[in-house]
């Protein structure tokens, strides 16, 4: 058994475990823990030679700390959030991440070393930064549900966040003396946003802060509602689909340019860290650079293997750190299973359509796309009950654009830096794409039958999506002969 498998059923057992303590906490207690440790010290002190049943032995291992892991997370977070630290409060906090800045709120995550990390509701203006000090006075409340198929509690817990407080009183204090290489990353990036919004007008500079920096949180509650009736709201999300159109496009460049197969890999990886940098580094962008570098520096490796092995490291180090992500973060799961889906079905497409002829990135970018979507719409539909039923022929026709938007777009605002004028010139191009992309999403958002409401798509329908869907793959790999084989198999 080579050393790639022996990895793939360890990662695999881990994060198997977490799965089960997730979803059925019900059935795990120490009891159980204790009970499967015990059979795997059985195999192993039954079978100390037989390499088989040493693996076995682990994975058992691995897949009890998954259990102990995850249940020992949970049980935290509901004790925190079951805590007596509420009502009024006054206290000293550093604000710790980016805030979000909504239509009407402001939310603020701030640290205080006793009280730990609270969301404050905070009013549009005055706008704060990360690193800003601030006096806060405030009641003090535990998070409530307020819908039964969203644990809003566990969400915010997942983060360590067990308390939140609505229009607190604050007072600017200056700036922490901690965080100045992440302070500096996000100056440039809002002085970058700021040549954008001087160089494209909304909506259309709205929609290339989204492609370019992520979030869709700048779009008017109007464009939102119409990329997502259409479908197309990944394609303003950091995640592992837009990190994989960057490094493909970064890649198709290098080729360009005339680098070797090992610099353009680099180049591609590059260009990742410096995506995710320029978003500002959020948890999501994290994520998707972890997935995408991981997959990229596989597919450089030439391998399948790599690439699934790739994945698994990379969730199960997240896991590791923070269980609740699995089952509380939709970013998570959708990264987890975009960056599947262009692994495992992209090339399935690309080998039916390559008889065709050369795949140029446009068709690349495009089944991609096609894959992602495929492997994450289960999750979509139980969470946001909406079916986009005009998405394959919104994708059809502005992801082709997406790539040089995104380059065109980049350069404007760079070149906007030295001279707003020069930088209008650069993006004259890139601004009429992005019009044309608006108006097709607006256009096909407003046909009566571009999306429908799917209720009561649960655990049960998920579960066997997934089992046709893996079905499909196990029978179109045989079929063509692809073995997987483990990077240390000659």
């Amino acid at each position: 058994m080579t050393k790639s498998r022996v990895f793939f059923i360890l990662a695999s057992s881990f994060l198997f475990g977490v799965f089960t303590a997730s979803f059925f906490l019900s059935v795990v207690g120490g009891s159980l823990l204790l009970i499967l440790t015990a059979v795997a010290v059985a195999i192993f002190i039954l079978n100390p030679k037989n390499q088989t049943a040493i693996v076995i032995s682990a994975a058992v291992l691995f897949f009890t700390l998954g259990l102990w892991r995850t249940e020992n997370s949970i049980n935290n977070a509901k004790y925190n959030l079951a805590n007596d630290r509420i009502g009024p409060a006054e206290f000293q906090a550093v604000v710790i991440r980016e805030p979000e800045t909504g239509e009407k709120v402001q939310k603020v995550v701030v640290e205080d070393g006793k009280k730990g990390k609270i969301l404050l509701n905070a009013d549009i203006f005055p706008k704060y930064e990360y690193g800003d000090r601030l006096q806060v006075s405030c009641i003090l409340a535990e998070p409530k549900n307020f819908d039964e198929k969203f644990d809003y509690r566990m969400y915010l817990a997942k983060d360590k966040i067990y308390r939140l407080c609505s229009r607190p009183q604050i007072t600017g204090l200056g700036k922490s003396k901690g965080g100045k290489i992440y302070s500096a990353i996000l100056a440039v990036k809002n002085k970058f946003e700021a040549s954008l919004s001087a160089v494209f007008p909304d909506p259309e500079g709205a929609y290339l802060k989204g492609l370019l920096l992520g979030g869709s949180n700048r779009m008017t509650g109007e464009f939102s509602d119409a990329f997502s009736r259409t479908g197309t709201t990944h394609t303003v999300a950091v995640s592992g689909y837009n990190v994989t159109i960057v490094a493909a496009f970064l890649m198709e460049a290098g080729i360009l340019m005339g680098l070797w197969r090992q610099q353009v890999f680099s180049f591609a990886l590059l260009g990742i860290i410096f995506f995710v940098l320029a978003t500002g580094s959020p948890a999501s962008a994290v994520r998707a650079g972890i997935m995408g570098s991981l997959v990229i520096w596989a597919m450089k490796e030439g391998r399948l293997a790599n690439s699934q092995n790739a994945i698994l490291a990379a969730a199960g180090v997240m896991l590791a750190f923070n269980p609740l992500l699995l089952r509380y973060d939709a970013g998570f799961q959708l990264s987890f299973l975009a960056t599947l889906g262009i692994v495992y079905l992209s090339p399935a497409f690309e080998k039916y359509f390559e008889k065709a002829g050369k795949i140029s990135l446009i068709k690349e970018s495009l089944f991609l796309s096609i894959a992602a979507q495929i492997f994450v719409l289960p999750v979509i539909l139980n969470s946001f009950e909406n079916l986009s039923v005009i998405s394959p022929l919104a994708n059809l026709l502005i992801l082709p654009a997406i790539p040089y938007i995104m380059l065109g777009g980049f350069a404007a605002g760079i070149a906007g830096f030295v001279f707003a004028p020069l930088g209008k010139i650069i993006g004259f191009l890139p601004y009429i794409l992005l019009k044309f992309e608006l108006f097709i999403v607006q256009w096909l958002a407003n046909i009566p039958w571009a999306s429908l409401e799917i209720k009561n798509f649960g655990w049960k329908q998920i579960a066997a999506y997934y089992t046709i869907l893996s079905g499909f793959l196990f029978w179109y790999y045989g079929k063509n002969r692809i073995k997987i084989k483990p990077a240390d198999e000659k």
